[in-house]
């Protein structure tokens, strides 16, 4: 079996909202892949926003060995001063199960 990559969690824990998503809440894809001088792009942003009911925060996705490069860091360590959450999740299903704790998808039958 192929090693998953960011995107391929990506695309699952998206699928995941948008099929089981509760009405109120929202998940979005973040899109600065590849922040290299591109004008409107900041490297260390995070891969997606999460909004729900009495939620406002991040969400950074990593492969199973996957770590958080210099400025995911410094975004990270900013949120974190500021009191926004912001989490950190490895593979394809800790970030739906984190999705499932925080009220925005329905648990899986």
């Amino acid at each position: 079996m192929r090693k998953l990559r960011e995107s391929d969690i990506q695309k699952a824990v998206m699928d995941a909202w948008r099929q089981m998503g509760f009405p109120g809440t929202f998940v979005g894809a973040i899109p600065n892949a590849g922040a290299f001088g591109q004008p409107g792009l900041t490297k260390g942003l995070p891969d997606l926003i999460l909004i729900a009911p009495k939620l406002h925060g991040y969400l950074e996705l990593k492969t199973e060995t996957g770590k958080l490069s210099g400025p995911q860091q410094d975004f990270q360590s900013l949120c974190i001063a500021r009191g926004i959450p912001f989490y950190v999740t490895y593979g394809r299903d800790e970030p739906i199960r984190l999705l499932e704790e925080l009220g925005i998808v329905r648990k899986a039958a």
